[in-house]
Protein backbone atom coordinates (compact mmCIF):
# COMPACT_ATOMS: atom_id res chain seq x y z
CA UNK A 1 0.00 0.00 0.00
CA UNK A 2 2.91 2.34 0.57
CA UNK A 3 4.74 1.80 -2.37
CA UNK A 4 1.10 2.48 -4.71
CA UNK A 5 0.09 5.62 -2.74
CA UNK A 6 4.42 6.85 -2.78
CA UNK A 7 3.56 6.36 -6.78
CA UNK A 8 -0.07 8.12 -6.82
CA UNK A 9 1.65 11.09 -5.21
CA UNK A 10 4.55 11.26 -7.34
CA UNK A 11 1.89 11.42 -11.02
CA UNK A 12 -0.10 8.40 -12.09
CA UNK A 13 -0.71 8.04 -15.42
CA UNK A 14 -4.73 8.34 -16.29
CA UNK A 15 -4.82 5.38 -17.25
CA UNK A 16 -4.01 3.08 -14.74
CA UNK A 17 -5.77 5.32 -11.75
CA UNK A 18 -8.96 3.47 -12.30
CA UNK A 19 -7.45 0.30 -11.49
CA UNK A 20 -5.92 1.82 -8.14
CA UNK A 21 -9.01 3.05 -7.20
CA UNK A 22 -10.33 0.14 -7.41
CA UNK A 23 -8.41 -1.76 -5.69
CA UNK A 24 -8.13 0.83 -2.93
CA UNK A 25 -12.09 0.34 -2.96
CA UNK A 26 -11.57 -3.32 -2.34
CA UNK A 27 -9.28 -3.03 0.16
CA UNK A 28 -11.20 -0.79 2.73
CA UNK A 29 -14.63 -3.01 1.81
CA UNK A 30 -15.89 -4.72 5.07
CA UNK A 31 -14.66 -8.08 4.94
CA UNK A 32 -12.11 -7.70 2.01
CA UNK A 33 -14.26 -7.58 -0.85
CA UNK A 34 -15.41 -5.30 -2.67
CA UNK A 35 -18.61 -3.39 -1.63
CA UNK A 36 -21.93 -3.59 -4.18
CA UNK A 37 -21.82 -0.25 -5.75
CA UNK A 38 -25.21 2.09 -6.48
CA UNK A 39 -26.47 1.56 -9.40
CA UNK A 40 -26.32 5.47 -11.68
CA UNK A 41 -29.27 6.33 -13.40
CA UNK A 42 -27.53 9.42 -14.84
CA UNK A 43 -24.25 11.78 -14.07
CA UNK A 44 -24.49 15.53 -13.83
CA UNK A 45 -21.80 18.28 -15.42
CA UNK A 46 -21.78 21.44 -15.70
CA UNK A 47 -20.02 22.80 -18.30
CA UNK A 48 -18.49 26.15 -17.22
CA UNK A 49 -15.97 23.92 -14.97
CA UNK A 50 -12.87 21.86 -16.62
CA UNK A 51 -13.29 20.25 -13.73
CA UNK A 52 -16.75 19.10 -14.54
CA UNK A 53 -16.03 18.37 -18.27
CA UNK A 54 -12.76 15.93 -16.69
CA UNK A 55 -15.50 13.79 -14.63
CA UNK A 56 -18.04 13.59 -17.37
CA UNK A 57 -15.43 12.11 -19.92
CA UNK A 58 -14.17 9.75 -17.44
CA UNK A 59 -17.73 8.86 -16.17
CA UNK A 60 -18.73 8.13 -19.65
CA UNK A 61 -15.61 6.20 -20.59
CA UNK A 62 -17.20 3.96 -17.45
CA UNK A 63 -20.17 3.36 -19.66
CA UNK A 64 -22.40 5.68 -17.66
CA UNK A 65 -24.96 8.10 -18.83
CA UNK A 66 -23.89 12.32 -18.70
CA UNK A 67 -26.18 14.79 -18.65
CA UNK A 68 -24.45 17.80 -19.52
CA UNK A 69 -26.01 21.25 -18.01
CA UNK A 70 -24.88 25.24 -18.05
CA UNK A 71 -25.02 26.32 -14.38
CA UNK A 72 -29.07 25.73 -14.48
CA UNK A 73 -30.55 21.95 -13.85
CA UNK A 74 -34.01 23.23 -14.81
CA UNK A 75 -34.50 21.07 -17.36
CA UNK A 76 -32.72 18.43 -16.58
CA UNK A 77 -35.05 18.21 -13.49
CA UNK A 78 -38.49 18.88 -15.54
CA UNK A 79 -37.54 16.89 -18.87
CA UNK A 80 -35.69 14.29 -17.54
CA UNK A 81 -35.51 13.37 -13.73
CA UNK A 82 -39.04 14.29 -12.40
CA UNK A 83 -40.46 11.91 -14.76
CA UNK A 84 -37.96 9.22 -13.90
CA UNK A 85 -38.28 9.66 -10.16
CA UNK A 86 -42.13 9.36 -10.65
CA UNK A 87 -41.32 6.11 -11.32
CA UNK A 88 -39.19 5.35 -8.42
CA UNK A 89 -35.96 6.19 -7.10
CA UNK A 90 -33.06 6.38 -8.96
CA UNK A 91 -29.51 7.26 -7.73
CA UNK A 92 -27.80 10.10 -9.83
CA UNK A 93 -24.50 11.85 -9.39
CA UNK A 94 -22.52 14.58 -10.65
CA UNK A 95 -19.59 17.05 -10.10
CA UNK A 96 -21.43 20.52 -9.94
CA UNK A 97 -21.21 23.86 -7.78
CA UNK A 98 -23.70 23.86 -4.87
CA UNK A 99 -26.49 25.38 -6.56
CA UNK A 100 -27.22 22.53 -8.82
CA UNK A 101 -26.48 20.02 -5.30
CA UNK A 102 -28.43 22.10 -3.12
CA UNK A 103 -31.58 22.05 -5.49
CA UNK A 104 -31.30 18.16 -6.05
CA UNK A 105 -30.82 16.63 -2.63
CA UNK A 106 -33.81 19.02 -1.76
CA UNK A 107 -36.31 17.01 -4.29
CA UNK A 108 -34.57 14.06 -4.04
CA UNK A 109 -36.46 14.05 0.04
CA UNK A 110 -39.83 13.59 -1.72
CA UNK A 111 -38.19 9.67 -2.84
CA UNK A 112 -36.52 9.07 0.27
CA UNK A 113 -33.45 9.61 -0.97
CA UNK A 114 -30.36 11.84 0.10
CA UNK A 115 -26.78 12.70 -0.14
CA UNK A 116 -24.87 9.68 0.75
CA UNK A 117 -21.77 10.98 -0.47
CA UNK A 118 -20.24 14.32 -0.75
CA UNK A 119 -16.70 15.91 -1.96
CA UNK A 120 -16.44 19.91 -1.49
CA UNK A 121 -13.36 20.80 -3.84
CA UNK A 122 -11.86 24.36 -2.81
CA UNK A 123 -9.09 25.88 -4.30
CA UNK A 124 -6.44 27.05 -1.90
CA UNK A 125 -2.88 28.31 -1.16
CA UNK A 126 -0.67 28.31 -4.27
CA UNK A 127 -2.78 26.17 -6.58
CA UNK A 128 -3.74 23.29 -4.30
CA UNK A 129 -7.05 22.04 -4.29
CA UNK A 130 -8.59 21.26 -0.77
CA UNK A 131 -11.00 18.20 -0.56
CA UNK A 132 -13.51 17.43 2.39
CA UNK A 133 -15.42 14.44 1.99
CA UNK A 134 -18.19 13.01 3.55
CA UNK A 135 -19.19 9.49 2.86
CA UNK A 136 -19.00 5.56 3.63
CA UNK A 137 -16.09 5.06 5.41
CA UNK A 138 -15.09 2.39 2.94
CA UNK A 139 -15.00 5.06 -0.16
CA UNK A 140 -12.80 7.65 1.71
CA UNK A 141 -9.42 6.23 1.77
CA UNK A 142 -10.36 5.91 -2.64
CA UNK A 143 -11.35 9.20 -2.68
CA UNK A 144 -8.53 10.63 -0.75
CA UNK A 145 -5.96 8.52 -3.31
CA UNK A 146 -7.76 9.63 -6.58
CA UNK A 147 -6.77 13.17 -5.26
CA UNK A 148 -3.63 12.70 -4.77
CA UNK A 149 -2.36 13.02 -8.30
CA UNK A 150 -3.21 16.32 -10.91
CA UNK A 151 -5.94 14.43 -12.66
CA UNK A 152 -8.03 14.66 -9.49
CA UNK A 153 -11.16 15.79 -11.06
CA UNK A 154 -11.93 12.27 -13.48
CA UNK A 155 -10.76 10.10 -10.95
CA UNK A 156 -13.74 11.52 -8.71
CA UNK A 157 -15.62 10.15 -11.54
CA UNK A 158 -14.29 6.50 -11.18
CA UNK A 159 -14.93 7.18 -7.05
CA UNK A 160 -18.50 7.95 -7.48
CA UNK A 161 -18.63 5.05 -9.72
CA UNK A 162 -18.14 3.12 -6.90
CA UNK A 163 -20.28 4.20 -4.13
CA UNK A 164 -21.42 1.37 -1.91
CA UNK A 165 -25.02 0.85 -1.60
CA UNK A 166 -26.78 -0.49 1.92
CA UNK A 167 -26.21 0.24 5.56
CA UNK A 168 -22.65 1.76 5.86
CA UNK A 169 -20.44 3.35 8.34
CA UNK A 170 -20.04 7.21 7.33
CA UNK A 171 -17.24 9.47 8.32
CA UNK A 172 -15.22 12.46 7.23
CA UNK A 173 -11.74 13.16 5.93
CA UNK A 174 -9.99 15.38 4.02
CA UNK A 175 -6.77 15.62 1.55
CA UNK A 176 -4.39 18.13 -0.82
CA UNK A 177 -3.94 18.18 -4.52
CA UNK A 178 -0.32 20.05 -4.48
CA UNK A 179 0.37 19.78 -8.56
CA UNK A 180 -3.54 20.00 -9.83
CA UNK A 181 -3.91 20.12 -13.41
CA UNK A 182 -7.37 21.68 -13.29
CA UNK A 183 -8.49 23.92 -10.29
CA UNK A 184 -12.29 23.99 -9.01
CA UNK A 185 -12.49 27.89 -10.06
CA UNK A 186 -12.90 30.77 -7.69
CA UNK A 187 -16.33 28.84 -6.37
CA UNK A 188 -16.23 24.79 -5.06
CA UNK A 189 -17.28 22.53 -6.98
CA UNK A 190 -18.71 19.59 -5.15
CA UNK A 191 -19.05 15.44 -6.36
CA UNK A 192 -21.60 13.74 -4.78
CA UNK A 193 -23.95 10.16 -4.98
CA UNK A 194 -27.72 11.07 -4.40
CA UNK A 195 -29.38 7.57 -3.60
CA UNK A 196 -31.92 5.81 -1.50
CA UNK A 197 -31.38 6.09 2.18
CA UNK A 198 -31.28 2.95 4.06
CA UNK A 199 -32.00 3.73 7.78
CA UNK A 200 -29.25 1.33 9.82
Amino acid sequence: MTNRREFLQIGLAASALPLAVAAASAAVAPGGAAAHSVPLYKVLYDTRFGASVEFARRAAGQGLVVQAMDGDMTRFWYDDLYHRWRQGPAAIAGLTAYGALFCLERLAWDQRMRVVFRAEHSLGDAGCVAHRFEGPAALLSAAAQATAGPGWAAAMADVVARCPQGRVERKTASAVTTLAATSPSSEPLFSWVIARAVRG
